[in-house]
């Protein structure tokens, strides 16, 4: 039986979540083992895949974010050309524009809308940019994968898509991601961020940038420390490049800038942390809250977009994303150790539903369905 060639595109060298979407669907599509696909990713950061067993990794280098246009449209139809696979799936927002090679397949991964429903919280380079890839992406895409029932219905609504051309394909969780089973370790590390006996510990994890709403959650916790709470708010993540905001530039004594941190360290965090809260407006996933919740951490959202499929009971979500009401929401589970307990077990009991393999094993049937079109 001839195998279906089918390259993945993975610009995987910024961290974030398509970035961990790409590797962990990589990975796991290799663990199938299914002898029916021979598996290609082109990537950026080979190194972020060497040692996956069962695929093989083409090299395509990528000199800044900003050359993203030139890798989408130049040097991935290059090596589709040369290679002549089946199907290429695309997964960040994006497919070749122009130099696609005719026979080959086309899947896309559109994550999220976030550049229609908010196109204030992005640069004009940026929503040119989007608003191009994914029209192009919606019509000609062979098949679409989006990673919430609310994405699906965001790229029917404003892309035109007809529903059925749509798999609805939600995010998995790293195993890594698990509650600590060494009570002292946890201690340490709550040590580390001068979280005392009777204080708390917060956290924002991802990327620091206009939509996220971290300045809400920096006043809504400010507004806890007025009340005599000891509580430190901890934020990991990466910067999106322009974005400097007051509470970045001067953070107030109870804010923690951690930046970019390695996934071990990661589960650490949110494993020592009492809650993890994001004020986001808009998620078309919500994967750190995914995250959090499999390392046994309730969280903190706000009920909209794909943020109540995601968290189900394993949290308290607000109406919108205001101080007064994400300060009400962290203040009842950190005063209340009965709620914030029963909440920790229902978010284990929530992230159970999301699987890499579970995922994989539904992408591979998206790629059939694609080349059979």
């Amino acid at each position: 039986m001839r195998r279906l060639r089918v390259a993945i595109g993975a610009v995987a060298g910024v961290t974030g979540g398509p970035a961990t979407y790409a590797i962990e669907s990589a990975r796991a599509l290799a663990a199938l083992g299914d002898e029916g696909l021979a598996l290609s990713v082109l990537t950026d950061a080979p190194e972020a895949f060497s040692k996956i067993a069962g695929l093989e990794v083409i090299p395509v280098p990528l000199s800044s974010p900003w050359a993203q246009p030139w890798w989408d449209n130049v040097a991935v139809p290059k090596v589709l050309r040369r290679e002549r696979f089946d199907v290429y799936h695309g997964t960040k927002h994006a497919l070749p524009l122009i130099g696609y090679p005719p026979s080959t397949r086309r899947v896309v991964t559109i994550h999220d809308l976030a550049v229609y429903a908010e196109p204030q919280t992005f640069s004009r380079a940026q929503r040119m940019q989007l608003h191009l890839h994914l029209r192009h992406a919606a019509r000609t895409a062979h098949r679409i994968v989006c990673v919430s029932e609310h994405a699906a219905s965001d790229v029917v609504l404003r892309l035109g898509v007809a529903r059925e051309r749509i798999t609805v394909i939600p995010h998995g969780i790293g195993s890594l991601f698990q509650p600590p089973a060494d009570p002292e370790r946890r201690s340490a590390l709550r040590e580390r961020w001068s979280v005392g006996e009777d204080g708390f510990l917060v956290t924002y994890v991802g990327t620091a940038q206009p939509r996220k709403r971290i300045d809400v959650a920096v006043e809504a916790i400010g507004r806890l420390v007025a009340q005599g709470l000891a509580v430190t708010f901890v934020v990991a993540g990466r910067r999106r490049p322009g974005f400097e905001p007051s509470w970045l530039r001067d953070p107030p004594p109870y804010v923690r800038l951690l930046g970019e941190i390695g996934d071990h360290d990661l589960v650490d965090l949110l494993g020592a942390s009492d809650v993890m809260v994001s004020p986001s407006s808009y998620e078309g996933f919500g994967l750190t809250f995914a995250e959090a919740m499999a390392c046994g951490t309730p969280v903190v959202g706000v009920g909209v977009t794909s943020v109540p499929e995601v968290v189900g009971d394993g949290g308290l979500l607000v109406d919108a994303p205001e101080a007064g009401a994400v300060a009400d929401a962290l203040g009842q589970l950190l005063r209340d150790p009965g709620l914030r307990a029963a909440k920790a077990a229902a978010a284990l009991q929530q992230a159970g539903r999301f699987s890499w393999e579970r995922a994989a094993r539904a992408a591979a049937e998206a790629y059939r369905v694609a080349a059979a079109a």
